[in-house]
């Protein structure tokens, strides 16, 4: 929050968005770089501020998650939950527009939402939460191990080691840094006047969900198929054999660009709104750090979307034992006509 405050067309304002971007990037969530040996979320260097962030989530972990995972409800609840949540926004659809054009006016006015750097800078943030509601269940939450993919205790995706350690802020600042410069020099968002309906809105991220997990099924499958791609493009996200929720931002900075241009290329065919736009970006982050969160929670979309449309962080899992087969990120049509790869699979280093 403090960071899209700052956000501005003053000079003085831009550098003080750099550089609390940078703090941000280097003191919270998995991406941070602590001490040697410490945990990427835990550090031994006993400052102020890492203990008090560490009580928090030993707290969140033992009196918020603890009782909600072992109150949880059964696949088939979620599952009518889910029957009767679409139900209700198709019967209210035109309630909802208005609520949509409510929220669009407000957005319209705010500085913040006009800002160039806005979708990046909202892609970016949205990491943290994320990654650190599943380092509280991986770390602070042992009844949740009940849903893990693989019963394994393996959490060295947590921590950093030294130089064979991936670190996750170069990546993003890699990612946002070029992006803020340009945004800065050369102004280009544009808000349109109108507000989207409900169902536009939904139907648009849906698509966008879709156009990208296609685009980026070609380019993983060659990853795979190709061994000089492997080894210099993705061999990095697979150095674990277990994965883990931080594993969504272990990438080498060339494909951390071909899983940004997918993206981006989704977004200009299908010209979507910008509302849909911005709930497209925090909606992906989500499903990219749950797609290897290594849980398989009855909650998940996988569990709740009929006719085993999306595969989930069970298929990715498996994706990364074998390495031959499920590409997609979110859906199961495609790996299900194409089936497995041929070569050798490219099993984890770990």
């Amino acid at each position: 929050v403090v960071v899209v405050v700052c956000c501005s067309n003053t000079p003085l304002n831009l550098l003080n968005y750099l550089l609390l971007l940078f703090y941000c990037v280097d003191n919270m969530g998995a991406v941070g770089e602590v001490e040697k040996g410490s945990s990427l979320l835990h550090s031994s260097g006993g400052s102020v501020m890492y203990q008090v962030r560490d009580g928090v989530f030993e707290f969140i972990g033992k009196w918020v998650a603890t009782p909600l995972v072992e109150a949880m409800p059964s696949r088939n609840a979620f599952r009518w939950t889910f029957a009767v949540a679409v139900a209700a926004m198709l019967v209210f659809s035109s309630q909802l527009d208005s609520v949509v054009a409510n929220l669009w006016e407000y957005l319209c006015q705010s500085w913040w939402f006009r800002h160039d750097t806005f979708e990046p800078m909202l892609a970016t943030l949205s990491f943290f939460p994320w990654l650190s509601l599943f380092y509280i269940l991986d770390l602070h939450t042992p009844v949740a191990a009940r849903f893990r993919v693989r019963k394994s205790n393996d959490m060295s995706h947590w921590k950093y080691n030294g130089d064979r350690s991936f670190r996750g802020w170069p990546v993003l600042v890699a990612y946002i840094l070029p992006l803020v410069v340009f945004d800065y020099f050369f102004p280009r968002r544009v808000l349109q006047s109108s507000p989207p309906s409900f169902l536009q809105l939904v139907g648009e991220v849906v698509m966008l969900l879709v156009i990208y997990d296609a685009l980026f099924f070609i380019c993983h499958r060659l990853m795979h198929v190709n061994t000089t791609i492997y080894k210099f493009v993705h061999e990095r996200h697979h150095e674990k054999s277990v994965t883990r929720a931080f594993d969504a931002v272990r990438l080498t900075f060339s494909e951390e660009f071909v899983d940004v241009m997918c993206s981006i290329v989704g977004v200009n065919l299908l010209r979507a709104h910008p509302l849909s736009r911005a709930i497209y970006n925090s909606v992906i982050v989500y499903l990219l750090v749950e797609l290897h969160c290594g849980y398989d929670f009855p909650w998940m979309l996988h569990n709740v979307v009929p006719f085993k449309l999306m595969g989930g962080p069970p298929r990715h899992d498996e994706h990364h034992r074998d390495g031959r087969n499920y590409f997609q990120k979110f859906f199961t049509y495609l790996d299900d006509y194409f089936g497995p790869v041929q070569k050798q699979p490219h099993t984890s280093h770990h």
